[in-house]
């Protein structure tokens, strides 16, 4: 696994794989960056990875004297794949791995395609109790209940259970679901299908889970659900921590499944990772990909239990009809291995994610090298 490779620098250099012979060495990135021909991208999919997306599409930009410019769109992680499916986007970004009929559907259309992570993040429960200044905790499987309608109000026994001390107040709970397909909905669901089987066999774990139809609201997109909750006294919904960050939300800490409560941040997170990256994938959709790597309820006293991995999905074969679709081509392969590079995921760190581990930034950049460019 990643303890065995070592670092192959030069795959982090711009570049795309050929049907030729293996390229010459390539000289410094910076270099590459500048060389690289006027290409417009358009990207979209997981609002996971957005705010990193933006930081890194500017960046990026920059880096190449404007001649590359990346617009990126959050739209979900289904609207990702879909539209890369469809060609109507360059790449995708996707929480959760394609699944078997999203695959077979792809290689339909344009042939294989490949996973690169990005980014290691958390999904956190966000809360809004008017007054209650002591942070709330949750369990897996309470989480559950409340997401199911089981457990109805702020002061059930239940909840009291898990927070001895935090006066609850006398509320009704209103949860709050995404309503579009959603990677970050697939993270939240695949955890509480890992703590209960119930959940598992009902809501599923799914990027449009089968939530009861008869409670809550759902909202469209991470900042649907966060606006609503922010706005809405009792209501708790799921976002990426990076949108609870910045929107300064109030979000619980989570029990693990060393039965430590634990809140989400990047010590938390990479240990989930550390925890997770060597486990062997047997479950779909993570098997059916290289590189696609589960990381929620991960052992460990340290490790965030909701967390989760973005992954950008892209055509090994992409169309290279004319110079201008080779050199969009080339800029898509050129983004992206700068973003799981050093620069990329230093920058990652600074906004609340956890960077890939060096070894997996490897084998990232040796992936996007298969991808065929001219």
């Amino acid at each position: 696994m990643f303890r065995r490779i070592l670092p192959v620098a030069v795959l982090i250099a711009a570049g795309c794989g050929k049907t030729a012979p293996p390229e010459e060495p390539r000289a410094a990135a910076g270099g590459e960056f500048a060389k690289l021909a006027k290409a417009d991208v358009n990207a979209e999919g997981a609002t996971f990875v957005e705010p990193i997306m933006k930081v890194w599409t500017n960046e990026f930009q920059a880096l190449t004297g404007d001649n590359v410019k990346v617009n990126y769109q959050g739209k979900g992680s289904g609207a990702g794949i879909s539209q890369m499916t469809k060609r109507l986007a360059a790449f995708g970004c996707s929480d959760a791995p394609m699944n078997a009929k999203q695959l077979e559907e792809a290689r339909k259309t344009g042939g294989d395609v490949i996973h690169v992570p990005l980014v290691i993040g958390a999904v956190v429960p966000m809360y809004n109790l008017p007054g209650v200044a002591q942070p709330v905790t949750f369990t897996g499987p309470l989480l559950v209940e409340i997401f199911t309608g089981k457990v109805k109000r702020w002061d059930d026994p239940k909840v009291k259970a898990v927070n001895p001390g935090v006066a609850l107040p006398a509320l009704d709970i209103q949860p709050v679901y995404r309503s579009d397909p959603s990677g970050t909905s697939f993270i939240f669901s695949d955890y509480l299908s890992k703590v209960d089987a119930t959940f598992k066999n009902t809501v599923g774990a799914s990027t449009a889970p089968n939530w009861p139809k008869e409670i809550g609201i759902r909202q469209g997109k991470s900042d649907g659900v966060a606006g609503h909750v922010e706005r809405t006294a009792g209501a708790i919904g799921y976002i990426e921590l990076t949108y609870a960050l910045d929107q300064k939300a109030t979000f619980g800490s989570v029990r693990n499944a060393a039965g430590k409560d634990v809140r989400a941040d990047l010590a938390s997170i990479t240990a989930a990772a550390a925890a997770s990256l060597d486990v062997k994938q047997t479950e779909p959709p993570y098997s059916l990909h290289e590189l696609t790597y589960n990381l929620t309820n991960a052992p460990g006293e340290a490790s965030y239990p909701i967390a989760g991995m973005s992954f950008a999905v892209v055509y090994q074969k992409p169309e290279l009809g004319d110079a201008a679709a080779q050199a969009r081509a080339k800029a898509v392969v050129a983004f992206l291995k700068w973003a799981v590079g050093d620069d990329g995921q230093k920058l990652a760190g600074q906004r609340n994610y956890a960077p890939l581990p060096p070894a997996l930034r490897a084998r990232a950049a040796e992936r996007l090298s298969s991808v065929v460019c001219e």
